[in-house]
């Protein structure tokens, strides 16, 4: 297979190289070369896919392929200028979206492929607008298409989220068994996938007749709370037990919106999708990777590449956990 990949550094886009190369493809990447990247024997294109009229004669002139899969596609003008470059060049056209195009308000858990689209982001608004234009290709005979909405995916080259957001700092937090703050009561519910197992499934859809047309949650098989998911991810560390403390969404909020936007806007919400199609029809699909095995294998990646920061860069942590506990005992004592 002839295989082009707009992108191809990322986490994900990684994770489909491997998975590619499994199956004997021919692999060409095409980004702007400004980002490391842990590929091996494949081609490498270094251009601009926003300069429209530069990628598109560009494309044209390597000629045609088996399947394009582009993974940095975000905005529609983004999806029209694809749809130039490739109609009637490529067997199979892959999108990669998000499972942000539903919006973040779960009214069905586990959410499903045909739960009504309402993003409440302009990045979901305009991946949105990108799905229906591809299809709407697909349903014109122009390209073939499948479309995968993954949602949090770990590996090494990332990082390791918490409750709150992407901080840097969390890792570490847990070496020193300092309080981790939880938003809510630590019940919401949250999916990860790895991303070499992610990379599978994007990997052995590539020319699969079925998938033409479809869209699929690629998703991981575990939900679980972000209690358990704090606890875990020390374990796997080999972090003590952490002390978490669990504080109103509303209140951090209040103390520092713009610092908690991804809580806002993501992380206070159930985070759970549904990955049977995907596994129906693409069955090498089937997330393997153990959490505590992906987690190490992450955190050794960025104690390798400087990326964990020390808690005391930042305390506003701690200064919100002394807050809050000092509130509670104030409260409780006046109404003794």
């Amino acid at each position: 297979m002839k295989v082009l990949i707009i992108g191809g550094t990322g986490l994900i886009s990684s994770g489909i190289v491997k998975a590619l190369q499994a199956r004997g493809a021919d692999i060409t990447v095409y980004n702007r070369g400004q980002t490391d990247d842990r590929l091996d024997a494949v081609r490498h294109l270094r251009g601009d896919r926003n300069d429209f009229g530069a990628f598109e004669r560009e494309m044209a002139a390597t000629g045609a392929w088996d399947a394009v899969i582009d993974m940095i596609c975000f905005r529609p003008d983004q999806a029209e200028s694809d749809l130039r470059a490739f109609a009637g060049r490529c067997a199979h056209f892959i999108f990669c979206s998000t499972v942000c195009t539903y919006g973040n308000t779960q009214t069905i858990v586990p959410t499903l492929e045909t739960t009504p689209q309402q993003p409440h982001s302009t990045y979901g608004r305009d991946k949105v607008a990108c799905e229906q234009r591809f299809l709407r290709a697909q349903a014109e005979g122009r390209m073939n298409v499948t479309i995968f909405r993954p949602s949090h995916t770990y590996g090494p080259g990332g990082n390791v989220i918490n409750n709150l957001g992407w901080a840097p700092t969390f890792v570490d937090r847990l070496r020193q068994g300092r309080p981790i703050l939880v938003s809510g009561d630590g019940h919401g519910l949250w999916q990860s996938a790895y991303s070499e197992d992610v990379g599978v499934g994007f990997a052995h859809a590539v020319g699969r007749s079925k998938c033409f047309g479809e869209a699929y949650n690629i998703v991981g098989g575990e939900v679980v709370t972000w209690d358990d998911y704090t606890r875990r991810t020390a374990a796997a560390i080999g972090a003590p037990e952490p002390r978490i403390v669990h504080v109103p969404t509303d209140f951090l909020l209040a103390v520092d919106r713009p610092r908690f936007s991804a809580l806002e806007e993501i992380f206070r919400y159930h985070g759970v999708y549904s990955n049977a199609k995907v596994q129906r029809d693409v069955p090498e699909y089937r997330p393997a990777m153990p959490y505590e095995e992906g987690v190490r294998r992450t955190v050794a990646w960025m104690d390798r590449h400087g990326k964990i920061a020390p808690a005391e860069s930042d305390p506003m942590e701690d200064r919100l956990v002394a807050a809050w506990e000092h509130g509670l005992a104030a409260a409780a004592g006046r109404l003794r």
